[in-house]
């Protein structure tokens, strides 16, 4: 009778030490799982809006992944990433109503990336495409919503950007073609606004496919005559174009127009 219950003792102890061991190793698993999705998380889960308005280092690592240094769009790859892409959109979305209260450099930023990743997003979700003059009226669709407004391309570029009197926004803004100005691989910051206009404008003057200059004559991108009006008269341009190229072309040159290649900048 002893030994009996010396045995059911030891088993009871047994079984014990087995239900504490199972218990702990089931927490050693859930807590790993919980650090692994926690590690897991990037900046599509952390878009923030601080001082100077929303993060933009989502849309500046999609860039950086998608965006040559000469600003060819790997439009498949991006598309690859869409979910990323409409959460930033998503973010500008609920961001756009109150930004007109930030500062001139910060507003510019926004709509200046708002513009370029609703133009990606337009291509991504239409893809294949030889040129975004594919699709119907593609500055017309509406690509930005937010509770009380929604906006178009246009919309973006002409009743907003344009009305800022910022000339280089023409530079930073990208419309999917060859002959426009390229898609930057970084995101713009109104922090580092006025580098980044300059850097923009810079590049697009000293493109020799984009503008074609001689002693005789200036021939220039059509950005030039559709938007004549934001560059002032044509003294005010040729001193721009002095500027940027670090040339000193002669106020009074005679201007032409090159055509212009809207197949896509892939």
């Amino acid at each position: 009778m002893k030994y009996f219950w010396l045995i059911l003792l030891l088993g009871f102890g047994l079984n014990a030490q087995s239900s504490v061991q199972s218990k702990t190793q089931n927490s050693l698993q859930a807590s790993a799982q919980n650090n692994l999705q926690t590690s897991g998380q990037t900046h599509v889960d952390q878009i923030k809006v601080g001082r100077e308005g929303i993060d933009h280092q989502l849309w500046d690592d999609l860039l950086k992944r998608h965006v040559s240094d000469q600003g060819r769009v790997n439009y498949s790859s991006f598309k690859n990433e869409i979910a990323q892409v409409n959460r930033y959109i998503e973010a500008l979305s609920r961001e756009a109503e109150g930004i007109n209260v930030r500062s001139k450099e910060d507003q510019l930023a926004f709509w200046i990336n708002a513009y370029n990743a609703c133009t990606v997003k337009l291509i991504c979700d239409n893809l294949p495409l030889s040129s975004i003059k594919d699709l119907s009226r593609p500055w017309k669709q509406t690509v930005l919503k937010s509770k009380n407004n929604s906006w178009t391309l246009d919309d973006i570029e002409h009743e907003i950007l344009r009305k800022f009197d910022e000339p280089r926004i023409h530079f930073a803004i990208n419309c999917a073609s060859k002959s426009c100005p390229i898609l930057s691989n970084e995101a713009y910051r109104g922090d580092q606004l006025e580098t980044q206009l300059n850097r923009a404008a810079r590049v697009f003057f000293n493109d020799s496919t984009k503008n074609k200059y001689t002693e005789k004559r200036l021939n220039l991108s059509r950005i030039f005559l559709w938007f004549k009006r934001d560059f002032g008269k044509t003294e005010d341009l040729i001193q721009l174009i002095n500027k940027y190229t670090e040339q000193n072309f002669a106020l009074n040159l005679p201007i032409s127009y090159l055509s212009y290649d809207w197949s896509l900048n892939n």
